[in-house]
């Protein structure tokens, strides 16, 4: 609930509300022409600023951030669960909510300080966690959960739906809280208030980013920057079959190829030379870092001081008595028969590891000697250049082959991607099917309510709600009998909030407030409006909870609401005006 929506600039009129039905209403002066905007009484200023204090963006050009209103802060007495906490938060530095040290300690909340005012504040993240917490059963804190990652429910998408915007597009279509809402947000976000599996949605969306993927590949492919890298099954099949023939052909020309024996006999000891040499010198890098190793740890090997001991105690007073001095000396003597001991097996190791890699070198050498009279014996032989210019057409051939094989697999693996990505949509159908089968109960529910909201404000049209199962998620779809616009389709959006709101109130869920602005009654008949506002009215009185109203008083008053209501008593304080400048919200124009 809603308490009160105040602000420290001075001409800013505090609203009030109560429990119940709340009417917020603008006067509209007798000088008010159509050059004039309704709005400049300051109604749907005050939607975006219940927003604001719940925790929505303060992006350039929106209201809070208007450089007459940006350092003013304004402030909310509200209900959170069980709570009643008073918050606030400026266009500035939106990042941050002041809040009071007794009011934080109500939700663990981790406060800090402003260095400069003494002020407390959370972040606005953390706050939008506790209302996520609070209203939507989410975890206390998101980091680490599922709910942490790309395209999952979140906190001011279902908030939208309980105070929509009309400068978000919040009142274009029932099932989207703004106009920018994408497919998968509004399926997600509405399945898990409706107590669906959002998780189906949530799977249903990754298979949407890889159809994407695949069609911008398809389109590279087919003729696009990837059309000469990858190509399609059909144009490589043949291409590669021509290479694998080629290649297979040649490998058995050099398999029965026939070269003098004493020739193959030499390339091969030439070969076995180079494979020598190649691992002597291997083995010498390894060599060589171990005697570098050897030589520091030579290197460090020295035997302690004694009259570095001798020095500490005199110079801190104690004379040591000829006892434990000739210890000492026979340590010494011990330590450094040790360190003699060490520094000879290190000598020995160094010239054992320097012997091997000289004799590494000399049989290198050797080897190298040997391998380049092999070759300049081979050089010349016809037999043998044959040879070698078919191994070279060979390997060009094996290259080409194994570059075909790979592009053949990459156009096969995307082609055959579309087959898996219509079992996958076909399953992820199924499984909605099932949830749907599972949780037809609280489907029923909502339709009901729905359904008997219709009844309620038309009594001469038919309309339902669908809740639809199909390949491309949940599809949420409500309509009333010649809805093709108008009043009537501002009026399935009153429908389908009345019935989130009715759920919300029912499972102690939601911010425990329905907020209309008058944009969602353009258009539609007097008698519908007025059943609407007697609808939430009575809803409110049954489950509690707040709806609130803002419209203007010309409007209001021509109601035809029920002769044993009385208008007067709902409405919200103060009444706003657009006579002049000092009547609207903020008390002047900007």
């Amino acid at each position: 609930m809603i308490f009160s929506i105040a602000s420290d600039l001075s001409t800013f009129k505090t609203v009030v509300f109560h429990a119940g039905l709340n009417v917020i209403l603008a006067d509209k002066s007798s000088k008010s022409n159509d050059k004039k905007t309704r709005n400049s009484a300051g109604k749907t200023s005050l939607i975006e600023i219940v927003n604001f204090l719940y925790g929505s963006k303060a992006e350039k050009g929106t209201l809070l951030r208007n450089p007459a209103l940006e350092r003013h802060t304004f402030y909310g007495k509200l209900q959170i669960g069980t709570e009643v906490v008073e918050i606030g938060r400026r266009g500035k530095d939106a990042s941050r909510i002041w809040i009071s040290k007794s009011d934080a300690a109500k939700f663990k909340a981790s406060l800090k300080t402003d260095g400069k005012t003494g002020q407390t504040y959370i972040s606005n993240e953390q706050w939008k966690e506790i209302l996520a917490h609070r209203f939507f059963g989410f975890p206390r804190h998101l980091s680490g959960t599922e709910y942490d990652e790309s395209f999952t429910p979140g906190f001011r998408p279902l908030f939208g739906y309980f105070a929509r915007r009309h400068n978000s597009g919040g009142f274009v279509t029932p099932e989207k809280s703004s106009a920018s809402q994408s497919r998968w947000d509004y399926q997600e976000n509405l399945s898990y208030i409706l107590g669906l599996d959002w998780r189906i949605p949530l799977e249903l969306q990754r298979v949407r980013d890889r159809e994407r993927s695949l069609e911008e590949l398809k389109k590279s492919a087919a003729g696009g920057t990837l059309s000469t890298v990858i190509g399609t099954v059909a144009q490589l099949r043949p291409a590669l079959a021509v290479a694998e023939a080629k290649a297979k052909d040649l490998r058995e020309q050099l398999r029965q190829f026939r070269v003098v024996e004493s020739y193959r006999e030499m390339s091969d000891r030439a070969a076995r030379a180079k494979a020598e040499m190649q691992a002597i010198e291997r083995r010498a890098v390894s060599l060589k870092e171990r005697l570098i190793h050897l030589r520091q740890a030579l290197e460090n090997e020295s035997p302690a001081q004694r009259e570095d001991v001798m020095r500490v105690y005199e110079a801190i007073g104690i004379e040591l008595p000829e006892a434990v001095r000739r210890r000492f000396e026979d340590v010494e003597r011990f330590h450094k028969s040790v360190v003699e001991n060490r520094r000879h097996h290190l000598s020995g190791e160094i010239r054992d590891v320097e012997a091997q890699i000289a004799a590494g070198e000399a049989s290198k050498f050797d080897l190298d000697a040997e391998r380049s009279q092999i070759l300049r014996d081979l050089d010349g032989s016809g037999a043998l250049e044959d040879f070698v210019d078919l191994q070279k057409h060979l390997a060009s051939l094996q290259a080409e082959e194994a570059s075909l094989r790979e592009r053949y697999k990459a156009a096969e693996a995307l082609e055959s991607e579309s087959t898996e990505l219509d079992i996958d949509r076909a399953n992820v159908k199924k499984r909605l099917q099932i949830d749907h089968a599972r949780n037809i109960e609280t489907l029923n529910s909502f339709i009901l309510i729905i359904s008997k909201a219709i009844q309620e404000l038309y009594s001469d049209r038919q309309g339902g709600f669908v809740v639809d199962a199909t390949d491309n998620g949940p599809e949420f779809r409500i309509s009333i009998q010649g809805d093709r616009g108008g009043g009537i389709a501002q009026m399935e959006i009153f429908c389908f909030d009345y019935a989130l709101f009715t759920i919300a109130l029912q499972k102690k869920r939601g911010p425990g407030f329905l907020f209309h602005d008058s944009h969602l009654f353009d258009g539609v008949d007097e008698r519908q409006v007025s059943k609407a506002i007697m609808m939430g009215r009575e809803l409110t009185q049954q489950l509690g909870g707040q709806y609130i109203v803002a419209m203007n008083s010309d409007i209001y008053d021509k109601l035809p609401f029920p002769e044993d209501f009385d208008r007067s008593k709902v409405i919200a304080q103060p009444r706003l005006s657009d006579a002049d400048e000092k009547g609207g919200l903020f008390g002047f124009q900007f």
